[in-house]
């Protein structure tokens, strides 16, 4: 509980002074004679204080309501979690390879349909953006609600549409799964109320520390520790190529991220990582990085699939993820805070009214 203007109560010793001046002003003026009278002639309790009582009760009304004494209400409230849910598609050149022995479609044909079962199964509130990646990444769609935005971008990565992202792209060589990992994980900081985001000299610094040999002990920025990245923040990636730990001076030399640090970063912001793989596997560090040792909460997931990729198959999968990033019901308690001005303004306009009301009843009347 508190008071808006508690200066005002300070009103509150002048009451009985009004009182005390009206009442001598009215036997002055009025009833000096009454004295004189019997007892019986006199008016009563009621006739002589009632109209003191409802001005004092008035007035006391009025000084609180100027004060405006507020207290603390609880709401609660139900809503559905939402999602923050990063599409990241490999689009190097091996996954224009038939996905089946008839040929008529291609492993990215099938990847993409499952991509968008599965952005139809997510819930409308929650928020998807799409990443595609060769030897490099590039972000196709940033996080959107629009279901029928995302649909369109993801058409731009169809060998059938042959868009200008497709086709530069789609003739890089190696499968940089660990750089289009680290952009997902940069566009959620991006997402981040604008005092919470780090700075660009904390992502270069963090981007460099992700380099060479595998570390367990990442430095991560104060202000992302603080942040509770774990509630519906997750990393859906799809690659047919073989996805190992990059840590050689070469690959330092040539940019490359190592792709267990990188787990290592979405694991301690308690970002979910699930890989889906095709016709490949990962290095046992890369594995034993996203599971985590026996008895540890995991990274994420690995689903393993036959180089015959069919649409069943993807469905699958892609409803096991659906099923594991289930939108929650949560519950919050919203504290307001209400005023009692209101309330007693009115009750002492209805005092006023029933004093003034009282005056001009001659039964009322003193004498």
């Amino acid at each position: 509980m508190s008071i808006q203007y508690p200066w005002a109560l300070l009103l509150i010793i002048m009451i009985p002074a009004v009182l005390i001046a009206r009442r001598k002003y009215a036997v002055r003026t009025g009833f000096s004679w009454v004295s004189v009278l019997g007892r019986n002639l006199q008016p009563g309790p009621i006739k002589a204080y009632g109209a003191d009582l409802l001005a004092g009760a008035a007035m006391m009304l009025i000084v609180l309501a100027v004060a405006n004494i507020q207290y603390s209400s609880y709401w609660q409230k139900t809503y559905l979690e939402s999602k923050w849910i990063m599409l990241v598609q490999d689009l190097s050149g091996s996954m224009g390879r038939p996905s089946d022995e008839t040929g008529s479609e291609t492993l990215g044909d099938v990847a993409l349909e499952g991509a968008h079962t599965f952005i139809d199964m997510r819930n409308k509130d929650d928020l998807i953006g799409i990443i595609a990646f060769s030897n490099q990444a590039q972000l196709i769609a940033p996080p959107s609600f629009d279901k029928e935005i995302l649909r369109k971008k993801l058409e731009l990565l169809s060998r059938k549409g042959d868009s200008t992202v497709f086709r530069e792209l789609t003739v890089g060589g190696e499968t940089n799964a660990s750089y289009a990992a680290w952009l997902a994980v940069c566009v959620f900081f991006m997402l981040l109320p604008e005092e919470s985001q780090p700075s660009y000299e904390q992502i270069n610094d963090l981007r460099y520390s992700l380099m060479g040999r595998s570390v367990t002990a990442l430095e991560i920025p104060d202000s992302l520790k603080r942040i509770n990245f774990g509630q519906g923040m997750s990393i859906v990636l799809f690659t047919d190529g073989r996805i190992e730990a990059n840590k050689s001076t070469e690959d330092v030399e040539k940019g490359l991220l190592n792709f267990v640090n990188v787990i290592e970063l979405v694991k301690k912001l308690g970002i979910k990582l699930y890989l889906i793989v095709v016709g490949g596997d990962v290095t046992s560090e890369v594995r034993q990085a996203l599971e985590g040792p026996a008895g540890d909460s995991s990274a994420g997931d690995i689903f393993y699939m036959p180089r015959t990729l069919d649409r069943k198959k993807i469905t699958e999968v892609y409803n096991k993820i659906n099923d594991l990033e289930k939108n929650r019901l949560l519950v919050k308690l919203d504290k307001r805070k209400k005023d009692t001005r209101g309330p007693l303004a009115l009750a002492a306009a209805g005092i006023l009214a029933a004093y003034c009301f009282l005056q001009i009843l001659p039964s009322m009347r003193k004498i």
